[in-house]
């Protein structure tokens, strides 16, 4: 069968095998692969979007084609820029072998739904810049959201391929029916990881193994002034629209550090000190603002050593009190569940009534003219 041929802005039907994967796609992780073969498209596919439900979804119930994939002709092909997520389940269903690594179990397809990977519907496009309104509207503030990683990445190769012709932030943003701050700091987050890259520095395929890559936590450590302080980057970078390469060369080593404290090092064996957005981000940003701090994450890598330099002692005695007071409350509501049996049990809350007598008799002699309330004392 020929290749059909669609006019412009018109839906037609396409044979699958003349369908071929946007390797510009913000969904995919840049590996650095020139020309990446179908195998090592959908990999990246499903380490960035879950392949797994479209890949269910389609066996159970055939190919519901109902919104077309849009495609722009490319010599004797129509290359996918929107719908890249669902030609990777159609691939997966039509060659299993192409789900190895991805972590995607193939089911049983029916030959009757087998059937429909066929044919889809296209919606064909002269150019990206002809389909990009439509796809970052659906997947940067629309029904179908990317993650901040490809949302970032589209709003940036769209800011840097049109700013030279007067588009900004504001413009993109309103397009996209987003708020210009939050494209701005996607932006402003991807070139910051793209110099990264480019310095070679840093490479999200070389991030921990086993670890998401959360995009969120770069561009919301780069809201804060100590991060902003430890990468050289003034208080007014984001004010005016965001420009690439913005670190200073003379800080390189210094987002080479954040990066890895952020998403760890495959090569090197460290894993990220960053575990969750809430509180880590904060605590490494009060670290990079205090000198003292600073140095003992440096030598040590240890964000919860390097954070008890920034709190004030009576702060961490504060916590430390109240956590053992809830915990032992927690304790006397289960006493009940004591049989009487285990006398380590016993011992360990002999230990429990010393340390708080200790606890509150040094507490009391650091108080002028304290009464006790120990038994025996007035």
């Amino acid at each position: 069968m020929p290749i059909p041929s669609i006019a412009p802005k018109t839906v037609g039907k396409v044979g699958t095998e003349y369908l071929e994967f946007d390797p510009e796609n913000p969904r995919l992780v840049d590996d650095g692969i020139k020309n990446p073969t179908e195998a090592q498209i959908i990999l990246s596919l499903a380490d960035m979007a879950d392949l797994s439900e479209v890949v269910q979804s389609i066996a159970a119930n055939g190919y519901i084609d109902i919104e077309p994939m849009i495609g722009q002709r490319v010599g004797d092909k129509w290359m996918v820029l929107e719908g890249n997520r669902r030609l990777a389940a159609i691939r997966i269903l039509q060659n299993p072998a192409l789900a190895k690594g991805t972590g995607v179990a193939v089911p049983i397809i029916s030959a009757e739904n087998a059937e429909t990977l066929k044919e889809v519907s296209v919606y064909a496009v002269t150019g990206k810049e002809q389909a990009r309104e439509y796809i970052g509207f659906k997947h940067v503030n629309g029904p179908h959201k990317w993650d901040a990683l490809a949302k970032a990445r589209f709003a940036a190769d769209w800011y840097k391929k049109e700013r030279k012709s007067g588009i900004t932030i504001e413009a993109i943003a309103r397009r996209l029916g987003d708020g210009h701050d939050t494209v701005a700091r996607l932006v402003s987050g991807m070139f910051v990881l793209d110099q990264a890259k480019e310095a070679r520095i840093f490479d999200i395929s070389d991030r921990y193994p086993g670890k998401r890559f959360y995009f969120s936590h770069l561009y919301t450590a780069l809201t804060r002034p100590g991060y902003r302080d430890f990468l050289g980057l003034s208080d007014e970078w984001r004010i005016d629209d965001p420009m690439p390469n913005p670190v200073p060369k003379s800080h390189l080593e210094n987002l080479k550090q954040v990066l890895v404290w952020l998403y760890g090092s495959k090569s090197d064996d460290v894993r990220p000190v960053v575990n969750s957005q809430n509180p880590d981000i904060k605590n490494l940003a009060a670290v990079l603002s205090n000198p003292t701090a600073q140095r003992i994450m440096l030598l040590r890598n240890n964000l919860t050593e390097a954070h008890a330099a920034v709190e004030p002692k009576g702060f961490r005695f504060e916590g430390a009190l109240v956590n053992a007071k809830q915990e032992a409350e927690k304790a006397l509501s289960q006493v009940t569940g004591f049989d009487g049996e285990d006398s380590t049990l016993l011992e360990i809350g002999k230990d429990l009534w010393k340390t708080s007598e200790r606890i509150y008799a040094t507490m009391v002699s650091m108080v002028p003219n304290a009464v006790s309330t120990k038994k025996g004392k007035k």
